[in-house]
């Protein structure tokens, strides 16, 4: 069984595992998936989970791969600023 897996919600397929992963803070990574069979791609948000190793982020070697990196890094992004303005006092 693998680490942090996820289902798609285009064609209903279980178990898809992450093609890649990059931290999100101390405590989290954001996991992009490519669903085997529809193509489909995503990422989901995770608490880092001891003792499991946080999949890799692959190189960028094809288009998709550089879609699926794109998308990981923007998902992290709208989690740091989430997380930034959850801190501030309402004012």
């Amino acid at each position: 069984m693998s680490t942090y897996l996820d289902s798609c919600e285009r064609c209903g397929q279980y178990d898809v595992a992450p093609v890649a992963a990059i931290a999100d803070g101390a405590f989290g990574i954001v996991c992009g998936y490519r669903c085997s069979g529809c193509r489909a791609v995503w990422t989901c948000s995770w608490a880092i989970v001891p003792g499991r190793t946080m999949p890799p982020e692959p190189a960028a070697a094809n288009f998709l791969d550089r879609h699926l990196s794109a998308l990981l890094h923007e998902q992290a992004a709208v989690n740091r600023a989430h997380k930034h303005t959850a801190k501030r006092d309402p004012a």
